[in-house]
């Protein structure tokens, strides 16, 4: 309760509401595009092991390891949209419930699937987590449409290897809410004051690392596509 109360994670709907929402035309999805900045629900899905779960995209704009997620529809919570996508990207049947917040990023994309396709866009990305169980990781089936691999990574691999910055953050949010679930559990069994000096120890050193700022040594490469693109890293 007191991790969600960090870092926000509550639906506010005021007023009366019902979505109105329409299928929109390439062309005309392209303008609004344009004109916006979407909100995008995406996950760091846990298998009972701790691994992450990580797909290959095959589509603009991060034709990379990325999370599994995507646009959030009017009306819909977090978690609501992450329960869809799961169902839609992976035919998983996961309830609203079970997501977790964990943090946001904003994003700049120079490309997208729509044309066209150069005038990139804008998200700002909601991150939730989910572990999954034994069985339900057993039954993933991957949108061959969104996605061409997928593997499991060690969240400690993920922060070394080569990931998107805004991956990789995320990853670091989701070790530090770990962290402080720790901490919590030992102040609320009486642990000792040893025990509770190191686990803030580490969950201070978690949360105040932070990604390099400026160019990344990352790069988004796709060679299907011909897309070979460099992250920049900036503070607000």
């Amino acid at each position: 309760k007191s991790f969600t109360m960090s870092v926000g994670g509550y639906h506010f709907v005021t007023g009366s509401f019902t979505s109105h929402r329409s299928f929109l035309p390439d062309k005309e999805y392209g303008v609004a595009l344009d004109n916006f900045v979407k909100g995008c629900s995406d996950m760091l899905i846990q298998n009972s092991k701790g691994q992450i779960l990580t797909g290959k995209r095959n589509v603009h704009p991060q034709p990379d390891w990325w999370f599994v997620g995507g646009r959030m529809m009017p009306g819909e919570s977090p978690g609501v949209s992450c329960s869809r996508l799961l169902k839609r990207e992976l035919s998983l049947n996961v309830a609203a419930d079970r997501f977790k917040p964990l943090c946001f990023n904003s994003m700049v994309w120079g490309m997208r699937e729509q044309e066209p396709k150069a005038n990139g866009t804008c998200d700002v990305n909601i991150v939730l987590t989910v572990q999954l169980s034994e069985e339900e990781a057993s039954q993933i089936v991957l949108d061959p449409k969104e996605y061409t691999d997928s593997k499991w990574v060690a969240p400690e691999e993920m922060l070394e290897g080569s990931y998107h910055p805004a991956l990789q953050c995320s990853v670091r949010s989701l070790l530090s809410a770990a962290k402080l679930s720790a901490l919590q559990n030992a102040v609320g069994s009486g642990a000792e004051d040893r025990v509770v000096a190191a686990l803030a120890k580490d969950l201070v050193g978690i949360a105040q690392t932070e990604p390099t700022l400026g160019e990344s040594s990352y790069r988004v490469k796709n060679e299907e596509l011909g897309y070979d693109g460099s992250v920049s890293v900036s503070k607000w």
